[in-house]
């Protein structure tokens, strides 16, 4: 089961990111309760305490205590929103005070020879698994989180006169479960990011017009509310461009629906080379397409239709055919009492007018 993920496509890597973050995120918070409430456990526990002295209990204790810190520092990172440490650091952060904490014990168990030792030994087994785990982003994190806290160890234990012969033995166990972890988060991580894709294709297959690529009506609803939303707040202008295709049905009827098709798929093109990347364009219904251009007041929008409406007006060649088509588009601009369907009502009376004129031509939507 020791494979790569599938691959995400470069398109997709910012909302995978955000995926991860969530995940990291939601692993961070079920860590910081299972360790707080295992090391308050084994901290306070009559039978674990039997036969410490007081100042090895205190001796624990303090190296227990920066993860108990991390751990209510990451409840409150999240229950309280401060501080606004990122659930990766976070996480990366409570590895290695649990290495640190389980580490430490060990060393201290092996020095003075006390009982402590086995649950030491013990808890380093569960501790390589648990941070297996934290490492959601898989191997990359592990010379951090694994390699760098066992160099340390290893100096510590030298400096301290303990033969290597002696955590041998000790070591087997945790790197069995080490290895185990990395089986069961590779797997989790393939099918994280499986999932993920099949989410990915989903959404895309219901938002994206499967001739055009561009976006459906259902998607693009969406955008211009959020638009209407952040004008209304703080009144920043945006327009809409609506673009119907002149006498498209006289393409299908003359040269068949093939050819259609492919005058269609060369508008969508044309049009969407002619944007900013902010700018969003979508297949309306039939030959209508819809344009919505953030921050762009009326006159800009004009100034926009009236460069898309020249770039159709050069032939299309469809396979050896040339085909003029051209295209009549009605603008209209962001008012303060506007919704959706009365923005988009305004930009279809003034794609009617520019039809009404003679086609191929732009006409903004009467005050």
């Amino acid at each position: 089961m020791l494979y790569s993920p599938p691959a995400v496509p470069e398109k997709w890597q910012p909302a995978f990111e955000a995926h991860i973050q969530a995940v990291e995120g939601k692993v961070a918070l079920i860590a910081a309760w299972l360790l707080l409430v295992t090391i308050m456990v084994y901290q306070f526990s009559h039978e674990l305490d039997q036969g410490h002295s007081s100042g090895l209990l205190a001796t624990e204790f303090a190296f227990r205590l920066p993860l108990i810190l991390l751990a209510l520092l990451t409840l409150s990172s999240h229950y309280l929103g401060k501080p606004r440490w990122s659930a990766r650091l976070l996480l990366r952060l409570l590895a290695l005070a649990l290495m640190a904490m389980i580490l430490a014990l060990l060393l201290l168990g092996l020095k003075t020879g006390t009982a402590g030792l086995n649950h030491a030994s013990n808890g380093l087994v569960i501790s390589f698994f648990g941070v297996t785990i934290l490492s959601v982003r898989g191997l990359r994190e592990w010379p951090l989180l694994f390699l760098l806290p066992l160099a340390i160890f290893a100096v510590l234990a030298a400096a301290l006169g303990i033969p290597a012969g002696e955590l041998g033995a000790l070591f087997f166990d945790p790197l069995v479960m080490m290895f185990i972890g990395m089986i069961v988060m590779t797997a989790l991580r393939h099918i994280l990011t499986s999932e993920f894709l099949a989410r990915q294709q989903l959404a895309e297959m219901a938002s994206t017009d499967p001739l055009t690529g561009l976006l459906t009506r259902r998607a693009m609803r969406p955008l211009i509310e959020h638009e209407l939303q952040r004008a209304k707040r703080t009144g920043a202008p945006f327009s809409l461009v609506l673009g119907d295709l002149d006498l498209f049905k006289r393409v299908n009827d003359t040269w068949g629906h093939e050819a259609g098709d492919l005058v269609l798929k060369e508008t969508a093109r044309r049009l969407g080379a002619g944007l900013r990347h902010q700018d969003a364009l979508c297949r309306w219904g039939g030959e209508e397409l819809l344009i919505l251009l953030p921050d762009t007041p009326i006159e800009g929008a004009r100034e926009v239709a009236e460069k898309l409406r020249q770039v159709m007006t050069l032939p299309i060649d469809a396979h050896g055919q040339p085909i003029n088509q051209t295209i009549s588009l009605g603008v209209s601009g962001f008012r303060e009492d506007d919704t959706l369907d009365i923005l988009v009502s305004r930009a279809d009376e003034a794609l009617y007018t520019a039809k009404h004129n003679g086609r191929n031509r732009v006409e903004i939507a009467a005050a």
